[in-house]
């Protein structure tokens, strides 16, 4: 387990770190604060889970973390990040949550400082295992008191985030991601329920805990943290690839509409999120259209009929661009079909704009006409 835990940690601090100088150098909201921060509890928490450490740090630092400090604030993250998942809340209502969520915290922290400062045990323990058999054995009433509370706020948090990460679940970045933390929320809620709430409770006596106890916890808190750092990192990391894939298919084609209309592109600003940045880019190229089909006094409609399906269009688009003649060819032309959406329809563009460029550099390529389907 030390060495799972080690591995861990030095695998998840780059990204920590990552995420932290995301949060300096571009705007964030409280979904990405609150998940952040929870990264960096839970990091925290298991730096705390060393020997060595625990060796040094004061008597009522061990107590409180141990009896339930990181644990309460954990849970506060959670609840947090469950509210801002809900992107249809009024205002109002998030004011009103994040109250309820602070207010939650407040009474959960001051129960825990009270019941580990009355708890001889955490405060004399000499090493870490003894505080861990002082919480799991539950013979100190101010641990288990802190214990059940802390992991009670906890397994409520975990179980609004499995309600809502089932509920939002789909096959995009987010949606994916909000389905691995559901599933790493019901892992990890048996490790707190058995390990924080049960075993002391009961002083690991009963026969749940003298049999399966030990691989409850392991296997749980195992697999719960791994699949929920997955899960936190899911989105990001899938959506800052897709968007690094965008921009080298619209750079080609954007770079030519700068070079046509310089003085439509003002410098884009160096702590633009690249999402942003492709949004900005395709806005970009929407105009650079527009500019070239006014300037080439392109006929807004003709009596041709323009081609139904979207590669047909974009082909034409392309040979349009390329000074290739297009009979017929109106400005209608330049619009998406019926259920493609402005971003895909440009990023079309923009491939075969950029294949035509890979060809006409090719070792004895020709300039030659792109067929133009119907």
């Amino acid at each position: 387990m030390q060495i799972a835990r080690l591995a861990f940690l030095f695998c998840f601090l780059p990204v920590l770190l990552y995420r932290i100088w995301r949060l300096w150098r571009y705007p964030a909201s409280a979904l990405a604060v609150a998940a952040t921060c929870f990264g960096i509890v839970m990091w925290f928490w298991l730096v705390l889970l060393s020997d060595d450490l625990w060796a040094v740090l004061p008597a009522q630092l061990r107590a409180a973390a141990l009896g339930g400090w990181i644990l309460t604030m954990m849970a506060a993250c959670t609840q947090i990040f469950v509210l801002g998942i809900s992107g249809s809340a009024s205002p109002a209502r998030l004011i009103r949550g994040r109250r309820i969520i602070l207010l939650a915290t407040t009474i959960v922290l001051v129960v825990v400082a009270v019941s580990t400062r009355h708890s001889q045990e955490l405060l004399q323990a000499k090493d870490l295992q003894t505080a861990l058999n002082a919480i799991l054995d539950g013979t100190d009433r101010g641990v288990v008191v802190a214990s059940v509370a802390s992991s009670g706020y906890l397994a409520v948090a975990l179980v609004q985030l499995i309600w809502a990460g089932f509920r939002h679940a789909d096959s995009t970045p987010v949606g994916t991601g909000l389905g691995l933390l559901s599933v790493a929320s019901s892992f990890q809620i048996i490790t707190v329920v058995f390990g924080g709430i049960w075993r002391p409770l009961t002083g690991g006596h009963d026969m749940i805990s003298a049999n399966y106890g030990l691989v409850l916890q392991s296997v749980g808190g195992s697999v719960g943290v791994t699949l929920m750092a997955v899960g936190f990192l899911w989105a990001p990391v899938v959506l800052r690839a897709r968007a690094r894939r965008d921009e080298r298919r619209l750079r080609p084609l954007h770079d030519e509409f700068v070079r046509l209309f310089p003085q439509l592109f003002p410098p884009m600003e160096s702590q633009i999120r690249l999402s942003d940045k492709v949004f900005e880019w395709t806005a970009h190229i929407q105009d650079g259209l527009t500019l070239l089909a006014q300037g080439r006094q392109v006929p807004a409609i003709t009596d041709v009929p323009i081609p139904e399906e979207i590669s047909g269009r974009a082909f034409a688009v392309t040979n349009w661009l390329t000074d290739q003649p297009v009979p017929g060819f109106s400005c209608e032309w330049l619009r998406p079909t019926e259920g493609v959406s402005d971003q895909a329809w440009v990023l079309i563009i923009a491939d075969m704009y950029r294949e035509h460029r890979k060809n006409l550099s090719a070792p004895g390529s020709e300039r030659e006409r792109l067929p133009v389907r119907r």
